[in-house]
Order: C-alpha cells, then structure tokens, then sequence
C-alpha cells in the first residue's frame, strides 16, 4: 500500500490550491505556500497590498514570489504519471466546475471560481443565457443584413445584365445601319435625306444621358453664354475677356465642362431654326489659338449645318431636306463611336468611321453666325428645359 499513498502524495504536493490542476511555472509565497505564477497573479489582482495568502491567508505587504524550480520538476514527473482526464464540455479546464458566465471583454466562458478570482472583477461578466440570447439575436440581426445586400447584389447584377444586352441591341443595330449599301439611282434628287431612322433608338440612347454645361473659361471673347451655362449665342461685340491657352480665339467655339476618358455618354442640343452651327467632341489639348481644319488629325470630330447641308472635314457636303430643331450627340469612347442624330425624329445625321480615341475628350459648341436663336444644351430628363420646343 505505501507506492499508491506515495503515489498519491506526489499529486496532492503537485497540485495547486487554486486551479487544482498540476503546478506550471510553481512560485513560493513568503508564508511559505505554493501556487501557479498566473494563479497567484489573478488571485492578487488589486494593485497594492497587503497581500493574503490563499492558503492561510496570512498578510504580505508585497508581492513576493520566488520561482520554485523542484517543485516544478515535481509536477511534470505527477503529470506523467498520472495525466489529467479530459475535460467535460461546459466545464471549466482550470477549475473543473461548470460554465455558467461570460465575460464581454475578453470573450471568454468563466465558471464561478473564475468570476471570485478577482481577474474579472472590472470586466462586463454575464450570465451564460443572456449572453447567449443577446449573440443569438445579434447574430440574426446580420444574417439579415446580409440578406438584404445579397438581394441587392442579385438586383444590381440583373440591371447590369439588362444594360449589357440592351447596349448589344444598339450595337447590334448601328452595325446593321453602317453595313447597308445604298445602290445610287440614276438621278438623284437634291432633296434626298441621307439618313436613316431606327425606331426607338433615340429613347434607348438617352439612358446614357448626362447633364452638360458650358466652361466660360473656354468661350471665344465673341460668344455671349447664359448665367445656367447651358445656352450660347454670337454677339455683335468682341467682350474684353482675359487670354489664356484654355480660351478659343479666334474660332468661335466654347467646350463642355464634363471631361470624358472613358464610357458612353449622350447630350441633345436645342438649334431651333438656326442657319449654321457646328456641334461634336474635341481632345483637351487641341491647340485654340490657330486657324486650322478642324478635322480629326487635329483632334476634332465635329458636324457642321450651313443652311442647306452638313459638312464635316471626313465626307463632303450632303444636302438636307428638314433641318432639326434638335440635335443628339452619342459617344462611346471604348468602341471609338461617335454618332449625331435628330432627336425630334429618330433619324441619324452622321456618324465618324471608327475611332481609336485616346486622351480626354470634351464637348464642342459653335454657333457660328450671329442669330437671335441661341443654342441650347437640354437639360437630362425631368430637369427643367428638358421639354424645349423648336422655336
């Protein structure tokens, strides 16, 4: 009988009075008593003495641990020889007492030696079921709003896939336009319209509509601009403005304030009755102070209407039956697509061969001549000005 009571004496000396598990990192308390370095440091958690042993209780004004180095031999050798059993679930690895708390500031479960070592004592403990309850419900409350963005991802995902096959559809359709061979008859009467019209066309580009305004900083000292910065017309007078490369002079011209460098875009043009005006695109830093073509080689892609006719520097004149009172310019800067049509009936004025667009681009205005009849940029749908009429 006496190798199991010796047996069972090497436990009971390895084990600590706190944690009642084997000694780790054994320290010796001036009273002479043995504890675990971390238990005896939860255990004196307040930051000044006295001190009281767990033990016996009695008074220490300091806290004085020395290392216990054999003891801690001592441990490992009963841990070997007699491993701890495995710990049940909800049970505590330290205390051996079951779970019933839960501390806010460390995430940890505690049982109620845990909560009495004083560690927790500053902290935000909670009965287990409460917490419980409250994670449960908090966690419910995301599940939720994951499910709402996940619904919103799925709907997002759907208009882009709508868009996609819609942007096809026109694609699909200028192709078709730009593909058709007009045989030249014979004679060709003077009034033949050269254009050519796809139904609903014109409803589909403005969903790609933008709101454009006038830059003055760019307005030719000849120009007379609207305090909306949305309509411009030739004056008589030359204002005495301050030069700057940005400013067009002496080309009668003013650029958009939108700046594009990539994407689609669409913006309409009141012209009215208008004898002449010139409407596209032109890159940011074309030169502004030469009389140059203004073709494409040089960085402008622009329609001109001179009474009867259009006119751009890529194809020659073509006569024109009824001018529109309203011009759509289309842009797509990716496909080097650059379209004008009459937004009063659908039909396509012109558009440039294809382009490979580099650099930003910018919208061009030019009234050319004097006329009481400004030019106006419509304002996108549902905003004031949207529902001009031809004057």
């Amino acid at each position: 009988m006496a190798a199991p009571d010796l047996s069972t004496n090497l436990q009971e000396e390895a084990t600590c009075a706190i944690c009642l598990d084997y000694f780790t990192d054994p320290v010796m308390t001036d009273c002479g008593h043995n504890f675990c370095r971390e238990c005896i440091r939860r255990c004196w958690g307040q930051p000044e003495g006295p001190y009281a042993c767990p033990e016996c209780r009695e008074l220490s004004p300091q806290r004085n641990l020395r290392p216990n180095r054999p003891l801690a031999k001592m441990a490992e050798m009963a841990r070997r020889l007699h491993p701890p059993s495995p710990v049940p679930q909800g049970v505590c690895a330290v205390h051996r007492e079951p779970l019933a708390a839960f501390c806010g500031d460390e995430l940890r479960l505690l049982c109620a030696a845990c909560e009495r070592s004083g560690e927790h004592w500053a902290h935000r403990v909670r009965p287990l079921q409460d917490a419980a309850d409250d994670l449960k419900a908090r966690l419910e409350k995301s599940l939720e709003h994951l499910r709402k963005q996940m619904e919103d991802a799925l709907l997002f995902q759907a208009q882009a896939d709508e868009t996609c096959a819609l942007w096809q559809d026109i694609k699909d359709a200028l192709r078709r336009v730009q593909d058709v061979k007009l045989q030249p008859p014979e004679v060709v009467p003077m009034e033949l319209r050269t254009v050519c019209r796809v139904p609903g066309l014109v409803e589909t580009l403005r969903k790609f509509r933008g709101d454009v305004t006038l830059d003055p900083d760019t307005a030719n000292p000849e120009l007379v601009l609207s305090e909306d910065r949305r309509s411009v017309q030739r004056g008589d007078l030359r204002r005495a403005l301050p030069d700057s490369p940005e400013r067009f002079d002496p080309g009668p011209c003013v650029l958009g304030q939108e700046r594009f460098t990539s994407g689609r875009h669409y913006w309409e043009v009141e012209v009215g009755g208008r004898s002449s005006w010139a409407l596209g695109v032109c890159r940011d830093d074309v030169n502004r102070k030469e009389k140059g073509e203004l073709s494409a080689g040089n960085g402008f892609w622009i329609l001109v209407f001179l009474g009867s006719y259009y006119t751009s520097p890529e194809r020659a004149f073509t006569p024109l039956r009824d001018p529109p009172r309203r011009v759509g310019i289309f842009l797509d800067y990716e496909a080097g697509h650059l379209s004008f049509y009459s937004a009063t009936d659908g039909s396509l004025l012109f558009t440039f061969p294809e382009t490979p667009f580099s650099g930003t681009l910018r919208p061009l205005f030019s009234p050319l001549s004097s006329s009481p009849t400004p030019m106006t940029i419509c304002r996108p749908k549902g905003g004031p000005g949207d529902s001009l009429t031809p004057q």
